[in-house]
């Protein structure tokens, strides 16, 4: 089948790590001939990426797994349901918190009523910050957040605006500016905060903050861990779908190698074959049924 002439991927802003991502699997399916050309488009997150999909601005989106049930349902803050389904999974990574090396506070816990960088108001990272005050017990009050891009948020921590940051799984390029510009460092959960999101929320798992990414830690820090995904519109091009859900599969080991991103890409896909489908679409999302049909072609789905 011929290529499509230009594939549109919405992914979040331009210092992002879904942006980042974007790049590297419209690469890959050049490359595999599902498009002569990809673009990626600079979003405010997974909420608009839903929501462009849907109306057919972009053929691709990346969302944070836990916004797709809203989008289906119509839940806040999406204003109606939104035609959008689970194409495949994208990373699972840490979701952590980091302050100034020189700030007084250690924990997680310190940060309760504190002002906090947060991303886009409707970015998935939002809507993490959120889940984790409910987690802990804090209220929906327990933190001020500031929404704010992700870049924005890291100049606000380093010139001292905010007490900390919430960073999305790294390594990305704002993280990276942020260590260059000030030093810092990661707050640790308390005991019990992570099993406690992750017996709680379907789409956490533990994970870890690798020392290798964060200038002066010494060892991996634990963290909560959490799935991104890529979607795509339930009534759109069921066959663009499949066949770059299929290339997607094949190529997983290239992927991961062009961006340390999609480190453990191959393992994250294989986890369908014995988990099922929760493994690609938890908490009830619906999985596309083209590319369902992508992943028992390959051999990961019963």
């Amino acid at each position: 089948m011929p290529a499509m002439e230009k594939l549109r991927i919405a992914s979040s802003d331009l210092l992002s790590t879904f942006y980042e991502q974007a790049k590297a699997l419209g690469q890959a399916l050049i490359e595999e001939g599902i498009a002569e050309d990809a673009e990626v488009l600079p979003t405010t997150g997974s909420v608009m990426n839903a929501k462009m999909v849907a109306r057919g601005e972009a053929e691709l989106g990346f969302m944070a797994s836990n916004w797709v049930p809203r989008a289906v349902t119509g839940a806040a803050p999406f204003e109606a349901p939104v035609d959008v389904a689970i194409a495949a999974p994208l990373n699972a990574g840490p979701l952590f918190f980091v302050v100034r090396a020189d700030s007084p506070l250690t924990s997680v816990s310190e940060l309760r009523g504190r002002r906090v960088a947060v991303g886009h108001r409707d970015s998935g990272m939002a809507q993490h910050a959120l889940n984790m005050v409910k987690i802990f017990g804090w209220g929906e009050g327990g933190m001020e957040f500031a929404f704010i891009s992700t870049f924005d948020g890291g100049n606000a921590l380093a010139e001292g605006e905010v007490d900390a940051q919430f960073q999305a799984p790294i390594p990305s390029t704002h993280f990276s500016a942020l260590c260059e510009r000030t030093p810092i460092k990661v707050l640790g959960y308390d005991n019990g905060e992570i099993e406690a999101a992750c017996s709680r929320i379907p789409f956490y798992s533990p994970a870890v903050v690798p020392a290798e990414f964060v200038p002066g830690q010494a060892a991996d820090i634990p963290a909560i861990g959490v799935l991104n995904v890529i979607v795509a519109a339930t009534g759109g091009d069921a066959d663009l779908v499949r066949r770059a859900v299929s290339a997607y599969i094949r190529r997983a080991q290239d992927i991961e190698k062009m961006n340390p991103l999609f480190r453990g890409l191959p393992g994250l896909l294989a986890r369908a074959k014995s988990a099922g489908k929760e493994a690609i679409a938890p908490d009830d999302a619906p999985l596309h049924a083209a590319a369902a049909e992508a992943f028992r072609d390959a051999g990961l789905l019963a």
